[in-house]
């Protein structure tokens, strides 16, 4: 597979694409009767994400497409959004997240397990498939612990939800159609009530756990770290600024959604470029082998000694990451770069195209090349603020620890294991369904280390 076939920005974009080569660095389009601007420039999106980021607010979005994730860390604006922040924030420190590794590693060899028989007949396997399932069995583990069977439940739900917000997403919004009675309406509001059930009952033990125990533990998962975030600010007087029942259950469901989408889109992609760049496989099994030994599941501490693998990862979430655009919107009329925007004017930076675009990365922007990554993130771009796989500013990605480990640990346990190749089946046309995505899965074709 040739290098160039990496440059998807004109075929995720195309419309932005076109546009840009129509009429240059600036524009606005219409979505509706919503006003877009396309961002080209890093300093004038780092005024956007960072020193100016209070004055913009993610876009209020349609009605109809909000139940995917809720209102939690990635719907929410202002206050409300530093509240929550500042209450989930401890679930996500390191050493917090280190912990769950081992769970990431015994289920990946669980899945590889079931992996065998395809293998011993040499069929070619959807990772694309395994990597969803995977990274929600890992979120449902992590995040729910013993109550990762409803957990599992929330997924299944939530890919039925990911398949009717992409479809309306893609068409224009009539105001209060989601009141409307159609077929679709009806299925996308049953889904949400079951999902908020689940989540409900699953929140509503954890909170009887909490009262069994005076408060001492509501679980060693995701989920009872930040219970007992909130149940801190609560008993330090500031019940006002503790979340409620339903907020609890929109950050559920924001970090089951983002936790999984994330991970598995990169683990997906990333095998994409090992089985097609085989020399870098065999490098990173080297380092594997050397950092963890043989047919041993990595120790959280041995992820850090792993620079190779660092260094993939960086350039997968480079040509391939998961969100392909960040949006914003303003209330008032604003100065960025030396433009004047108006009010209620959605600006759009385009990651992907930032990410493959030469002037920022040079002639192999559109190709496989890790080794640009070899002094770490800042040194690898021309223009500081054009690598954005988890955004910038304030309100960067809380999991992108958490998806990074996951993704190490899932990647060194497979590489000791086996050694692999693209399907003559793959087709390769990335498409977006929310998050990156192959169009038609990832047939992977494995075979054993000797």
């Amino acid at each position: 597979m040739p290098d160039r076939v990496h440059a998807v920005a004109p075929r995720v974009l195309p419309h932005l694409y076109k546009w840009s080569q129509t009429y240059g660095e600036y524009f606005i389009y219409w979505f509706g009767f919503q006003p877009r601007y396309i961002i080209q420039d890093p300093e004038v999106g780092k005024e956007l994400l960072v020193t100016k980021s209070g004055h913009f607010k993610k876009p209020s979005g349609r009605p109809d497409t909000k139940d995917l994730a809720g209102m939690g860390l990635v719907s929410l604006d202002g206050e409300k959004w530093a509240q929550h922040r500042r209450i989930i924030n401890p679930a996500f420190f390191v050493d917090k997240l280190k912990a769950m590794a081992p769970t990431v590693g015994d289920l990946t060899v669980e899945m590889m397990r079931k992996w065998e028989p395809h293998v011993k007949e040499k069929e070619a396997i959807n990772v694309a498939e395994e990597f969803q399932n995977l990274t929600a069995d890992i979120i449902a583990h992590t995040a729910f612990g013993s109550s990762f069977g409803e957990g599992k439940e929330v997924f299944y739900l939530q890919h039925e939800q990911q398949v009717l917000v992409s479809k309306l997403s893609s068409r224009i919004y009539i105001p209060g159609s989601q009141f409307f009675p159609t077929q679709e309406n009806w299925h996308r509001k049953s889904i949400d009530k079951r999902i908020r059930k689940v989540l409900g009952q699953i929140i509503g033990k954890r909170l009887e756990l909490g009262k069994a125990t005076r408060g001492d533990s509501y679980g060693n998962d995701l989920l009872g770290l930040m219970l007992a975030a909130n149940q801190g600010v609560m008993n330090g007087n500031a019940r006002g600024l503790s979340m409620g029942l339903d907020e609890l259950i929109d950050e559920c469901k924001t970090f089951f959604f983002a936790g999984h989408e994330t991970t598995a889109t990169l683990l997906t992609f990333m095998f994409l470029l090992l089985a097609t760049h085989p020399e870098w496989q065999e490098r990173l099994r080297e380092e594997v082998r050397e950092v963890c030994g043989n047919k041993q599941i990595p120790t959280p501490d041995s992820l850090n000694n792993m620079k190779l693998m660092s260094m993939v990862i960086y350039e997968t979430l480079r040509l391939y990451p998961p969100a392909v655009s960040i949006f914003r919107e303003t209330d008032n009329d604003i100065k960025l770069g030396n433009k004047l925007i108006p009010a209620g004017t959605v600006i759009i930076v385009p990651i992907i195209a930032w990410h493959q675009d030469e002037q920022f990365w040079g002639a192999n922007a559109k190709e496989f090349h890790p080794e640009m990554f070899d002094e770490g993130i800042t040194k690898a771009c021309k223009v500081p603020g054009a690598y954005l796989p988890f955004s910038f500013g304030p309100r960067n990605c809380i999991g992108q620890v958490f998806a990074t480990i996951e993704a190490k640990m899932v990647l060194a346990t497979i590489l000791q294991r086996y050694r692999f190749c693209i399907s003559s089946q793959y087709v390769h046309a990335p498409t977006v369904v929310i998050t990156l995505k192959p169009e038609f899965g990832m047939p992977i074709v494995f075979e054993e280390v000797v």
